[in-house]
């Protein structure tokens, strides 16, 4: 019975169960496909520019493994989950990004002064090597003249 009367206490009441909408997976899907999208050029960007991209590789792959994971729930119909780990791949790939070119413009920093150090030390090179060989040079000129000077001509006979 009182069962009966707390049903019937509910019986105008009606209950919304929060369902995950299609419309709302495919947006979080494609937000968080772009999102991994950007930390993969971002990563690639950086490598190039000669940084070191391992740690950053493994946090991409697990960005693309949570991608690939909200996928497949997708197609399987379980969108809740598909909306979790799209969340996830999203939140696991701006960092990603971030990261990437925050070591994009370090290497390209460090290229840039590599470059210019090593100018600088093939200029000083070429100054220490061309005085040098000229100093060498005087020496072999000034020893070449003073054994001439201290010869004795031979007068033929």
């Amino acid at each position: 019975m009182l069962v009966l009367a707390l049903g019937s206490c509910f019986v105008g009441l009606q209950v919304a169960f929060a369902q995950t909408n299609s419309t709302v997976v495919n947006n979080g899907l494609q937000t968080a496909n772009s999102a991994v999208e950007a930390a993969f050029n971002a990563v690639s960007a950086a490598e190039k520019a000669g940084a070191n991209v391992t740690n950053l590789l493994a946090q991409l792959n697990n960005a693309a493994l949570l991608l690939a994971q909200a996928e497949i729930a997708n197609r399987t119909g379980d969108y809740n989950t598909a909306v979790a780990r799209a969340d996830s791949a999203l939140l696991a790939a701006q960092p990603v990004t971030s990261s990437a070119q925050t070591a994009q413009q370090t290497a390209a920093a460090s290229s840039q002064n590599a470059f210019r150090s090593t100018i600088a030390y093939t200029i000083i090179a070429a100054v220490v090597f061309v005085t040098v060989l000229f100093t060498v040079w005087r020496w072999v000129k000034t020893r070449y003249m003073k054994n001439v000077l201290e010869a004795k001509p031979e007068v033929p006979g």
